[in-house]
């Protein structure tokens, strides 16, 4: 299966993909600067912000976290998630009680290259925090609602990402990313735990688009 197909994996249901609150850690079992990392966070949340201001400052406060040793030492106990062109799984490490909002990581194989996707209708902070990768990102042209095909694809943007970028992805951007030689590894934030919602992979080639629950949760202790 390429990442270019439309193929469904049963793991990628909605159905499938619950995670009880006993297997997501609370702020007080996570490690100091994921922590204090949370706190802030919630504290951004309190302050009432408009979505594009309060992930643009979260963003701010993941770069931060993205520098901490003990977070980076802790990397070296982390599983691949994502092996060339499979399906991805999320390490989820917490989830917010009061606002919702999750940290996970996806760590790719070398050569990994994932589905062009959306990630629905969540925010998304994608912060690097070893190897790199690069993204391709798209956009639709055509009239059809969000869930109907033919999809019309427009590319409109690609960059590179090295270790400490944080890439904002606001709900529905489409995009792809691939990543070279090394293993890459991302540190996310999310608006909401995928697989509580449904987001959508493209083929652009024929238009094609499959509903997903986005990547399987893998309950991982960051303490």
């Amino acid at each position: 299966m390429t990442a270019e197909t439309g193929d469904h994996d049963a793991e990628d249901d909605i159905a499938t993909a619950g995670v009880t609150a006993e297997q997501t850690a609370t702020a007080d079992r996570l490690m100091a600067p994921a922590r204090q990392f949370v706190d802030q966070v919630r504290a951004l949340f309190a302050d009432g912000l408009e979505e594009s201001v309060l992930w643009g400052r979260i963003g701010e406060e993941l770069r931060t976290l993205l520098a901490a040793p003990e977070l980076r030492a802790h990397t070296g106990t982390w599983p691949d998630t994502k092996v060339g062109n499979g399906p991805p799984s999320n390490l989820l490490f917490y989830e917010d009680p009061d606002y919702g909002f999750v940290m996970n990581a996806l760590v790719k194989s070398p050569g990994s290259v994932t589905f062009v996707h959306d990630h629905g209708l969540s925010w998304t902070l994608y912060g690097v925090l070893a190897g790199g990768e690069h993204i391709e990102r798209y956009t639709r042209t055509d009239d059809n609602p969000v869930d109907t095909g033919p999809a019309e694809l427009k590319h409109v943007d690609a960059f590179d990402v090295s270790p400490g970028f944080v890439d904002v992805v606001p709900p529905w951007q489409i995009h792809q990313e691939m990543n070279g030689a090394d293993r890459t590894i991302g540190f996310i934030v999310r608006s909401r735990r995928s697989g509580t919602f449904p987001q959508y992979r493209y083929n652009r080639e024929s238009g094609e688009i499959m509903k997903s629950g986005g990547p399987t949760q893998i309950p991982f202790a960051l303490s």
